[in-house]
């Protein structure tokens, strides 16, 4: 049984930062609150506003959309790394001498971004070749409390690409304040938006080992998260 689920997604409201050209969260009512049998609201937001996963076709036109991501590198252990202070891009030299991950999934606290701040060139990114040690210690997402994974000028998207290259998902906007480094499982599951590069998620911590090993997807592929 759940004895805790840790919420790390950030709130979406008008005032929610946004990166700088991108379609800030707005919302309305088709149908207000007591005006019709049944209320109705819309959105209108970039996918990449708050706590969102990132797709192949963010930075490669004939990768793979958000819709088409694999649930099973979604869904299971991971491991949460305290960088408390770190500003800048992440490097194997930031890390503890010897760190290795110890799960398939790797989530960084910086709190280079906090929660309501503007987005500012601060924040606490990574860098290709600490994503490709990640990747040949077997990582298969990364997230970060931060808006984006590249540097804020970092135009080409160095670390965006090396991480799809290298099939490492990226979670980012996450709000890892105030949680314990340490061992979890993660659940962090994006709309199914076809065609789209982006998704917003809701993020969550769950005590380690909460979830079986294997999760079946209905476009019939079967996995285990190991």
């Amino acid at each position: 049984m759940v004895t805790q689920v840790i919420d790390i997604t950030r709130p979406l409201t008008a005032t929610s930062p946004v990166w700088p050209g991108d379609v800030p969260f707005t919302s309305g009512w088709t149908s207000p609150p007591g005006r019709a049998t049944a209320s109705v609201s819309w959105l209108r937001l970039s996918p990449h506003v708050g706590t969102h996963i990132d797709a192949p076709l963010h930075r490669d036109p004939a990768g793979r959309d958000v819709a088409g991501v694999p649930l099973v590198t979604c869904v299971g252990r991971c491991e949460v790394v305290g960088l408390p202070g770190h500003g800048g891009p992440i490097d194997l030299v930031d890390m503890p001498a010897g760190w290795n991950p110890s799960t398939p999934r790797v989530l960084f606290a910086t709190g280079s971004w906090p929660v309501g701040a503007p987005i500012t060139e601060t924040f606490a990114s990574l860098t290709p070749a600490f994503v490709e040690f990640l990747a040949r210690a077997g990582v298969a997402l990364v997230g970060l409390d931060t808006p984006s994974a590249d540097a804020f000028g970092a135009t080409d998207m160095p670390a965006h690409r090396r991480c799809f290259e290298r099939n490492i998902l990226i979670l980012e906007g996450l709000d890892l304040s105030g949680v314990t480094p340490g061992a979890y499982t993660l659940v962090a599951v994006p709309l199914r938006l076809v065609g789209l590069e982006a998704s917003p998620v809701r993020a969550l911590l769950l005590p380690a080992r909460t979830l079986p090993t294997g999760i079946t997807e209905r476009a019939g592929a079967v996995g285990s998260e190991d």
